[in-house]
């Protein structure tokens, strides 16, 4: 069995997904985690398919058929298994450039590795600017304290506000 990895990218319209999965299924693969979404027109996503060696090719093949998408394919080749403390971090403030870059530079250098970031502006009319909202899945050292971290990152502005939780 291999498993891959299948980032894809193309113009969003209805059936997008279901041409995917149907796929993903009519070449004896099985669909195991994703991450879709729609941003800016654009239909994006990544998932994780298991597949027996023997429809490798013929899944391959499939996938690079469907016109509507540009696929990337990559074999996932992970064997070790790592063990951290998951945590989720919610990073608010007013809008701004370079609030991504800033707390992702202070959990790099802390040795945290991000499993998964969401971000949105939201209008706050009552302020007068946008807001800010950053969703980080942290996989943190076990010598990484939740307090050490949250500490790191309220160096950064007065504006920002950072919570922190551990989930594991």
């Amino acid at each position: 069995m291999k498993q891959l990895i299948v980032t894809i990218i193309g113009k969003d319209k209805p059936g997008l997904v279901e041409q995917l999965s149907d796929t993903i299924y009519f070449n004896h693969a099985n669909w195991l985690s994703s991450s879709l979404s729609q941003l800016g027109g654009q239909f994006a996503g990544i998932v994780q398919i298991d597949v027996a060696d023997e429809h490798l090719f013929s899944l391959r093949q499939a996938l690079a058929d469907i016109e509507a998408l540009h696929i990337h394919i990559v074999e996932d080749h992970t064997q070790t298994v790592t063990t951290y403390v998951a945590q989720q971090l919610t990073v608010t403030g007013n809008d701004r450039r370079g609030i991504v870059k800033q707390v992702t530079r202070h959990l790099t250098q802390l040795g945290v590795n991000i499993a998964k970031l969401k971000t949105e502006t939201q209008s706050a009319p009552n302020w007068g600017y946008p807001i800010f909202i950053a969703e980080f899945q942290l996989q943190t050292p076990h010598e990484i304290s939740a307090a050490m971290i949250q500490q790191q990152l309220e160096q950064l502005a007065d504006d920002l506000t950072i919570d922190i939780e551990t989930l594991s």
